[in-house]
């Protein structure tokens, strides 16, 4: 834990609940946020602080539209996007009970995984009828950052900058990338711009004895596909039992047809190039410039057989 962090969680406490918390423990999931589970004598809380202000606004728009389409999400107790108490923006959250998917996911049954799934396709399908302003990307506290395609969000220069850092994606795959992308070009240009929530697999997903208990993390939406969502829940257990089992639910609660399958599978395989791509990039305090190899060999892995079940439905795949 970050001791400067923690002095900072402290006063945040002191300022809003004039009390001192019997617990602060960083949570280690996630790449923007600095977030820390507090135990105060009568709750729980989680505090949220980052140095960009632009990263919390989002929650404070989104979590009560969620909200209100009956969506499971926590509320905004305490919050200052100042920077003048401390030199974060912070949020202090509710707790809503539960631990992440990815935490448990390999102790769930395949009933449990069938009805989380139609909960989460649930949630894809409230949101789908939320209004867009026609243009494309991620939205935090305002529509600022959008642009007007998505085939300019599916661009991959990313991977090759990053690679060009670190390495660890390697040529091949970087060559790879861009040749996926030119075939899948005419579908992304083809994508119309659909509200959806993309940070829904292996963490933000609470799940409480079993049973689905809400979503956290929603500082930003998406203006686009949501089948790139559902590849994100394919890639995050590929060539797993369980993984296969809650792909399926959510693909067939989704009512998706094959052509649609096998898009989901393309977006599977480009979230675990990106995944690989992020090792060795530090973002918070969870990350580290130090590449995780046994972590890049298991995506590798995933890629491969990827690429293998893609390649196996080229026919599909194509319009």
């Amino acid at each position: 834990m970050s001791t400067h962090h923690e002095e900072l969680v402290l006063r945040i406490i002191d300022i809003e609940y004039k009390t001192v918390p019997s617990c602060v423990e960083r949570m280690t999931i996630g790449l923007c946020n600095e977030v820390y589970k507090v135990t105060l004598a009568s709750d729980v809380v989680f505090v949220r602080m980052n140095m960009e202000v632009f990263e919390l606004l989002g929650s404070s728009k989104h979590l009560p539209v969620f909200a209100s389409l009956g969506i499971p999400v926590p509320k905004i107790l305490a919050s200052d996007y100042t920077k003048t108490v401390i030199p974060y923006a912070y949020q202090v959250q509710s707790c809503v009970p539960g631990k992440d998917m990815g935490l448990v996911m390999e102790s769930l049954s395949d009933e449990q995984l069938r009805s989380i799934a139609r909960e989460i396709a649930t949630i894809f399908k409230k949101l789908r009828q939320l209004p867009t302003n026609g243009k494309f990307g991620w939205v935090g506290g305002d529509e600022s950052r959008l642009v007007d395609s998505w085939t300019e969000i599916m661009n991959v220069d990313k991977v090759s900058e990053r690679n060009m850092r670190t390495g660890v994606v390697g040529e091949e795959l970087v060559v790879f990338s861009r040749k996926l992308f030119e075939e899948y070009k005419s579908y992304f240009d083809s994508v119309e711009s659909v509200f959806y929530y993309d940070d829904i697999s292996s963490k933000n997903v609470l799940i409480d004895g079993g049973v689905f208990t809400g979503l956290i993390d929603i500082d930003t939406v998406v203006y686009g596909d949501p089948l790139e969502a559902v590849g994100s829940i394919k890639a995050s257990w590929y060539g797993t039992h369980h993984g296969e089992v809650y792909t399926q639910a959510i693909e067939n609660e989704l009512g998706l047809n094959a052509f649609e399958r096998k898009v989901v599978t393309m977006y599977a395989l480009f979230s675990r190039i990106w995944w690989l791509s992020e090792k060795g990039m530090k973002f918070n305090d969870n990350t580290s410039d130090v590449v995780d190899h046994a972590a890049a060999d298991r995506d590798r892995v995933a890629i491969e057989g990827l690429r293998r079940e893609l390649e196996g439905n080229r026919d599909t795949a194509r319009r």
